[in-house]
This record gives C-alpha cells, structure tokens and sequence, in this order.
C-alpha cells in the first residue's frame, strides 16, 4: 500500500480537474469520508458550494460534480450516480495498487473483505 501525501493529492486532483469538462459545474459532492475530502478540495478549486453527501442538490446550480479519492470496484461512485443523475463523476486514483491517505491513521488498514498477510 501506498501512501498518497497531501501535495501529491492536490497535483493529481488539481489535473484531472483541469482536463475535465467542468464548465457547467456549479456543486460538488463526494460519498463517504474520502469523498467529503476530495469534494471540500473541488469546491474551493473550482469556486463552487460543497453539498454534504445525501442532500439534495439545488438545480438552479448547475451540474454537480461527483467526487472520490479513490476507485478501487466502482460500486461506491456508481450507487452515488444514481442518487445524482447527471452528475459528472471522477475518482482521483485508480486501485490497484492499493492506495492509503495522508490523513488516514498511521496502522495499516484493510477492508473486510482483504486477508491479514
């Protein structure tokens, strides 16, 4: 596993949003933690409100930007489409390889489904 440092994160989020279409964009949102984090740094990027996951979003805004750190399966970011039709979705990091956040805890962490090695 690899840790992602703040710097590092904030080059990689602030390129991808720079090639991506976000003209349109007038919010932005992101599910879970993870997602929170990357939202709060899109919004201020792109001058546009941060949504806390599950509210509704104003359509006088415009299109809401749906965002993650990471995609490891896709389920979370494709659950999240579908609360938030039309939504423009981007996810920072593609795993694997297994990737991990500097505002994470220091202990290696695992999900439920991953085995003790």
């Amino acid at each position: 596993m690899r840790i992602v440092t703040e710097p590092e994160f904030r080059e990689r989020l602030t390129s991808i949003l720079a090639a991506a279409d976000t003209g349109n964009i007038g919010c932005v949102t992101g599910p879970g933690r993870s997602g929170a984090v990357a939202a709060v740094y899109a919004s201020h990027y792109l001058r546009v409100p941060f949504i806390p996951y599950g509210s509704a979003a104003p359509d006088h805004l415009g299109q809401m930007l749906l965002i993650d750190t990471a995609r490891q399966s896709g389920r979370t970011l494709r659950k999240a489409e579908r609360r938030y039709d039309g939504a423009l979705v981007i996810a920072c990091f593609e795993e694997p390889p297994r990737v991990a956040f500097w505002y994470e805890a220091p202990k290696p962490q695992r999900y439920k489904h991953e085995r003790a090695v």
